[in-house]
C-alpha cells in the first residue's frame, strides 16, 4: 500500500469516528433538550394530564397510523362559528338542610292602598334563600346519675347507670372523636391545629392527649376494620396501591427510615371498600400476606412485587392499568417541541388510541359486567391489537433512552397484563380508583408529614380506611362516626358489628340527625 493510500484510508477512519461521534453527541442533545422540553411543561404547564391533541377525527389519526406520517398538519382555515352559551343557573341548597324562617313584613302605617286607601291583606310571599354557617361550639354535657337510699335500713343504696363510654374515665364523647378524627383522617386537619381550633372554643386539650385519644379509638373501631377486610377479600376483583410514610420511633430502625401504607379497594364501584395497611416496607411479602388464600383480579400499576406476588399465588390473575400506561406517552408528547405537538405525532396516536378506548368504557360505565366484557371484545379489542401492531413497528426505530422509547418499552413489558382487562367486566381499564383512593392520605401526609411510632400509624391505617369507606358510600363520615362510637362500647366483645359498616346503614337515616 502506497504512503497516499495509507493516509488515506487513515483519513477515512478518523472521519468514520467523528461522525460516530457527531452522531452520538446528537443523540445526547436530543435527549437533554427532551428533558428540558419535559421538565419545563412539569413546572410551567398545565397539571392536567389532558391530551391537547384529542380533539382530532379518530379516523384522521387512523390514517397517520397506516401511513406512518410524520408530517406536519395542514393549517386549517379560518372558519367562522356561532353557538349559544347557557346561562348559569345556580344550585338549589339541599332540602335536608335545616331552615331557619325569618319572615319580612312592611310598616304597619303602609298597609293600605295608594288607590282607594283600602286595608291590604297579604295575598303571597316571595321567598330566597340565603346560606348560613354557625361555627362548630363546645358544650359540656353534665351526667347526673340519680342515687337511691333506703330509709328503713338507711345501708342499701342505689345509682343510676350511666351509658358506656367510648374511652372509660375520659371527657371525650362519641362526638367529640367523630369530630376530631374526621377532621384530621377526612379534612387532613393535623392535630396540633385542632388543638387551637379548640383552644378558641375555650377548650384547652394537649396535643398528646388527642393522639391518645387517636390510639383508643382506633383500638375501638378495630373490629369494623376487620370486618370490611373480610368483606374486601370476598371480592372477585381486587385494586391496589401503595405510598411512603415515615414513622420516627420504630424498633431496631432508623428515624430516617421510609414505611409503606399499602391501599386495597374493590374494584367494583357499588359498596366501595377501602382498606389501608401499615407496612414497614415495600416487598411483595406485604401484599402476599394480606391476599392470602385470595382468588380473582388484582388490578395495580407496573410495580414487580405485584408480578412475583401473583408468580407466587397462582389464584391471583394481574392486571395492568391503562393509565400508567399512558402517562409515558403523554410525558413523551409533553417533551416534543411545541410545534410539533400533534395528534399525528407518534405519542399523539397513541394517546388518541387509547383515548378511544376510554371513549368506549364510557359508554359502558354502568353497564353489567357480562355486557361490558362483550363490547370490550366487539369495540375495544381491535383498538388494542392496532396499537400492539404500531409498538412492534415503532420500537426498532425509537431510541431506547428517549422518552417515547421509555413509553413504549413500559407498555411492551405490560402488555400482558394490560389487555387482560377486555376479558373481564369486572375490572377497570386502569387503577385509577385506587389512586384516587390513597390521594387523602397523601394530602393528609402534607400536614402532619410523619407518624411517630408504629401503633400510631397503624390506628391511622385504621382510621382512615373506616372514614374512607364512610364518604365513598354516601356517607356524612362524622355522622356515620359519631352513630357507630355510640353504639360500640355497650356491645358485648366479640360481637358481629357488620350491621354497623357504612354500605349496611342508610346514609339518609344518620345525615344530619346531630
Amino acid at each position: 500500500m502506497t504512503p497516499d493510500a495509507h493516509e488515506l484510508k487513515s483519513l477515512q477512519k478518523q472521519i468514520a469516528r467523528l461522525e460516530r461521534q457527531k452522531h452520538d453527541l446528537q443523540k445526547k442533545v436530543n435527549w437533554f433538550e427532551e428533558q428540558f422540553r419535559l421538565l419545563r411543561h412539569k413546572q410551567y404547564g398545565p397539571s392536567s394530564e389532558r391530551f391537547e391533541g384529542q380533539q382530532a377525527m379518530f379516523n384522521e389519526v387512523e390514517e397517520a397510523l397506516e401511513a406512518d406520517a410524520e408530517a406536519q398538519e395542514e393549517t386549517p382555515d379560518t372558519e367562522q362559528i356561532t353557538y349559544q352559551r347557557k346561562k348559569p343557573v345556580r344550585r338549589p341548597l339541599s332540602k335536608d338542610l335545616p331552615r331557619q324562617r325569618e319572615v319580612h313584613d312592611i310598616p304597619e302605617e303602609e298597609k293600605q292602598c295608594d288607590c282607594c286607601g283600602g286595608e291590604l291583606h297579604v295575598i303571597g310571599e316571595d321567598i330566597s334563600e340565603k346560606l348560613d354557617i354557625v361555627p362548630a361550639r363546645a358544650t359540656v354535657i353534665e351526667h347526673v346519675r340519680l342515687k337511691y337510699g333506703c330509709r328503713g335500713c338507711e345501708t342499701g343504696v342505689k345509682t343510676a347507670p350511666v351509658p358506656a363510654s367510648p374511652i372509660p374515665k375520659s371527657i371525650a364523647t362519641p362526638g367529640l372523636l367523630a369530630w376530631i378524627t374526621v377532621s384530621k383522617y377526612g379534612d387532613a386537619l393535623p392535630l396540633y391545629r385542632q388543638v387551637s381550633i379548640l383552644k378558641r372554643m375555650d377548650v384547652e386539650i394537649s396535643r398528646a392527649t388527642l393522639a391518645n385519644w387517636m390510639l383508643r379509638t382506633a383500638q375501638l373501631l378495630e373490629p369494623l376494620y376487620e370486618a370490611l377486610k373480610e368483606q374486601l377479600l370476598k371480592q372477585p376483583a381486587i385494586m391496589a396501591d401503595e405510598t411512603t410514610v415515615q414513622v420516627l420511633k420504630e424498633e431496631d430502625r432508623e428515624a430516617t427510615a421510609t414505611s409503606y401504607m399499602w391501599l386495597y379497594r374493590n374494584a367494583s364501584h357499588s359498596q366501595p371498600v377501602i382498606i389501608y395497611e401499615y407496612q414497614k416496607g415495600r416487598g411483595s411479602e406485604h401484599p402476599l400476606t394480606f391476599l392470602q388464600d385470595y382468588r380473582g383480579y388484582l388490578q395495580c400499576d407496573g410495580y414487580s412485587a405485584y408480578k412475583k406476588l401473583a408468580k407466587l399465588q397462582p389464584g391471583i390473575t394481574l392486571v395492568g392499568c391503562m393509565a400508567h400506561a399512558r402517562r409515558k406517552f403523554k410525558e413523551a408528547y409533553d417533551s416534543l417541541p411545541e410545534n410539533k405537538q400533534l395528534a399525528t405525532s407518534k405519542p399523539g396516536q397513541i394517546l388518541t388510541l387509547i383515548r378511544k378506548l376510554y371513549a368506549i368504557e364510557q359508554r359502558v360505565r354502568d353497564k353489567p359486567p357480562t355486557e361490558k366484557c362483550l363490547s370490550r371484545q366487539n369495540d375495544a379489542r381491535p383498538v388494542m391489537d392496532k396499537m400492539k401492531a404500531w409498538l412492534e413497528k415503532q420500537a426498532p426505530k425509537i431510541t431506547p433512552k428517549s422518552k417515547l422509547g421509555e413509553a413504549i418499552r413500559y407498555m411492551q413489558n405490560q402488555w400482558v397484563y394490560l389487555e387482560r382487562y377486555l376479558d373481564s367486566g369486572l375490572v377497570d381499564i386502569d387503577n385509577n380508583a385506587s389512586e384516587r383512593a390513597i390521594k387523602p392520605f397523601v394530602m393528609g401526609r402534607k400536614g402532619w408529614l410523619f407518624s411517630d411510632t408504629a401503633a400510631g400509624a397503624r390506628s391511622s391505617a385504621i382510621l382512615y380506611s373506616l372514614v374512607e369507606t364512610a364518604k365513598q358510600n354516601g356517607h356524612e363520615p362524622y355522622a356515620w362516626l359519631r352513630h357507630v362510637l355510640a353504639i360500640l362500647p355497650s356491645m358485648p366483645k366479640g360481637s358481629d358489628v357488620t350491621g354497623l359498616l357504612p354500605m349496611n346503614i342508610e346514609p339518609q337515616s344518620l345525615r344530619y340527625s346531630h
